[in-house]
């Protein structure tokens, strides 16, 4: 017995006490909520006396989006299909593969991976109440076009969130639209962006080498760490636990026994081959292979029991909200929910948040901040950004910098400063769970999750620069160890930033 089954014992009773809550509570749909503000922009703190904003950057990851591949959708059917061929779905059952269907026509129509209608607005809202909250700054009484630098990862999803975000500030701010070396460069095309705003070192972490680029290659050692921990047994390890929870079977059994006769579902528990290898064709095989035309590498993805094809049901499930426009145009809702309970939702959530949160969220607490200190090139480059406005040095005058990105940048960015919801590690012998932990995907990253830092300078000499975070445009505060500007609540002097987050500007 390994050290994750004894803690799965002895929390097992708690886990299920949480679960037993869910029926009173809504549908959850962990990282693939949509985006809502969490505070009214009214109610802010005021700036501190005789200080102005003198600068903004934001980090966001992009908005609502399609499946990313052809997976949770294919395998689904894939099983449905066996299913149907056995004489062995439900009355409710007959009609998931229909649906399934229209889920995945709706995906192909608007590109597995790209921005949904509603993915759209979610940036556009974001744009539109940042240039409320700084109207006079943003529009700048020159009369002269600002400067407002934009970087992106380079993948289409993020290059369509600046497109739909510059598209709707440029209605309430008149920036420069075509100088892609200094500020920004007008986009064409919503999914493509000039090479010269592309910076996958610091907007796309996970998955590229600081060894490749000079400006980046004191990270290469994080990178390293965290591409061995995602192999790792550690993490296997806590994943197989998970997986394994009684509640987790139990749920996904009742989940699946609306849709297919019990005899199925035994078959899917016992009889699926869990050889990699395995044939489509055989009877008893789900897979498909999710990789991209650009990519090298293949990417298989299976169904090897019952909670794979409960798990699939639910990641097909929580794409529905964000893609609500799209079923509209089909002709109604996909009323996925009468497949799945509020309760089996809330229980799937926190399997989905479990795995974010160990693979690149807090994570272990004895792992060295192996999953986050990935996002230390651009909390680097935020500090560097407010520095350079704090003491006059900018290279090229610009009034803010927008970075957008994806949730494997916001997770450990916001493990990384010890914010809000991601401030707890789990203890190796303490399973995470929603009641001993506040992470959850639906506050930490969200479509359009974002982190916002504004600035403001005093005329009077001597006087310190204060730093203030949005998080969702919520005002919240920076890690515990940092003091707030004496008299306020959610400011912090720049200098006071630099002393406690030391640790987290080394390097290493």
């Amino acid at each position: 017995m390994n050290r994750y089954s004894l803690i799965a014992s002895a929390t097992i009773a708690l886990l299920g006490a949480s679960s037993s809550l869910a029926q009173s509570v809504e549908y959850q749909y962990s990282s693939k909520a949509t985006y809502v503000p969490k505070q009214d922009l009214n109610s802010y703190e005021a700036v501190p006396n005789g200080y102005e904003i003198a600068y903004t950057q934001l980090v966001e990851r992009h908005g609502a989006r399609a499946l990313s591949s052809p997976k949770y959708d294919i395998l689904t059917k894939q099983v449905w299909t066996l299913a149907k061929q056995r004489g062995q779905l439900t009355e409710l059952g007959e009609k998931l593969g229909p649906i399934t269907d229209q889920v995945t026509a709706a995906n192909k129509t608007l590109g597995y991976g790209l921005l949904t209608k509603i993915g759209e607005e979610e940036p556009s809202g974001i744009a539109t109440r940042m240039a409320e909250r700084l109207p006079l700054f943003m529009r700048n009484t020159s009369q002269q076009p600002v400067c407002i630098q934009v970087q992106t990862s380079g993948k289409a999803r993020a290059n369509q969130t600046a497109h739909f975000f510059m598209q709707s500030l440029a209605k309430d701010v008149n920036y420069v639209s075509d100088d892609a070396a200094q500020c920004y460069q007008a986009q064409t095309q919503a999914n493509k962006i000039d090479k010269k705003m592309v910076n996958k070192y610091e907007l796309y972490s996970h998955k590229t080498n600081p060894a490749k680029n000079a400006n980046y290659q004191e990270y290469k050692g994080n990178y390293e760490a965290y591409k061995a921990f995602k192999k790792s047994d550690k993490l296997e390890a806590v994943f197989d636990e998970l997986a394994r929870l009684p509640q987790t079977k139990l749920l996904a059994r009742e989940m699946l026994e609306r849709i297919y006769t019990k005899e199925f579902v035994d078959f899917l528990e016992h009889q699926i081959s869990d050889d990699k290898n395995c044939d489509v064709a055989a009877g008893n095989c789900f897979k498909t292979n999710t990789r991209k035309p650009d990519e090298t590498e293949d990417d298989w993805k299976y169904v090897q029991n019952e909670v794979d094809a409960a798990s699939k049901l639910y990641n097909m499930f929580i794409i529905a909200p964000g893609m609500l426009r799209e079923a509209q145009a089909q002709g109604g809702e996909w009323d996925l929910k009468q497949f799945i309970t509020p309760e089996e939702s809330a229980w799937f959530a926190y399997q989905s948040d479990a795995e974010d949160f160990y693979e690149k969220g807090p994570s272990f607490a004895d792992g060295h901040g192996v999953t986050y200190n990935i996002a230390k090139p651009l909390l680097k480059d935020m500090f560097n950004e407010m520095d350079a406005v704090a003491n006059n040095r900018q290279a090229v005058k610009h009034v803010a910098k927008l970075r957008f990105a994806h949730a494997e940048q916001i997770m450990p960015l916001a493990a990384l400063l010890h914010v809000e919801g991601s401030q707890k590690s789990a203890s190796p012998d303490e399973l995470y769970s929603q009641a001993n932990n506040a992470w959850r995907g639906g506050w930490v990253t969200p479509y359009s999750a974002n982190i916002q830092w504004d600035l403001f300078k005093s005329k009077k000499p001597n006087s310190a620069t204060l730093v203030k975070m949005l998080y969702n445009e919520k005002e919240i505060g920076f890690k515990d160890d940092c003091n707030v500007f004496p008299g306020t609540q959610y400011f912090y002097s720049l200098s006071e930033l630099k002393r406690c987050y030391g640790d987290e500007l080394s390097p290493l």
